[in-house]
């Protein structure tokens, strides 16, 4: 798989349990694999932020999280079109809850973005929050996130994000609606 340098720093951080900061489609996040609860732990620590909120993972494909999932991933989801919607998934009992926030539903973002389809290829499903302390506004600029959390992640990535000036849609995986336009 060719990663560019850039991507091969971010992935090689992140396949040793690290913290990494990496532009979005939005805002810049703070990403570690969904699967070292120890990192995503650090994420919540370096960000300030409790634990209920819980978090979202991003995947290239939902069926990465298949065994995770209570429920069918309709086909609205799979095929979305545009800029691709945060779902909330119910989720099995065997669902850390310290990505749902304790609750029975996580949510999950089907990426398009081609720096994150590429690092998720080589890393598989990642953690992903905004790169800012909690109360704090969502880093948009590279310099941002070097200066508040630079010193707390073990990576940032250069690049820039895809320029979306708000939030992800988030849909209800069971019905399809909006619950957050």
């Amino acid at each position: 798989m060719n990663l560019c340098k850039d991507q091969q720093f971010s992935a090689a951080a992140l396949i040793d349990g690290g913290v990494v900061a990496v532009p979005t489609e939005g805002v810049w996040g703070l990403s570690c694999r969904y699967d070292d609860l120890l990192a995503v732990q650090r994420i919540l620590q370096i960000k300030a932020r409790a634990p209920s909120k819980g978090l979202i993972v991003l995947v290239n494909e939902f069926d990465a999280l298949a065994s995770l999932f209570a429920c069918d991933i309709l086909e609205t989801a799979r095929d979305e079109a545009g800029r691709p919607s945060t779902w909330v998934i119910p989720v099995m009992e065997q669902c850390p809850r310290i990505l749902t926030g304790g609750r029975d539903a996580l949510a999950v973002r089907q990426v398009k973005m081609p720096y994150l389809r590429q690092l998720i290829r080589y890393t598989g499903p990642l953690v992903s929050t905004s790169a800012n302390r909690s109360g704090r506004p969502a880093a948009t600029h590279r310099w941002q996130v070097m200066l508040e959390l630079g010193h707390d992640v073990d990576y940032v990535a250069k690049g820039r994000t895809q320029g979306f000036k708000k939030p992800s849609t988030i849909r209800d995986m069971q019905t399809g609606a909006v619950l957050r336009a």
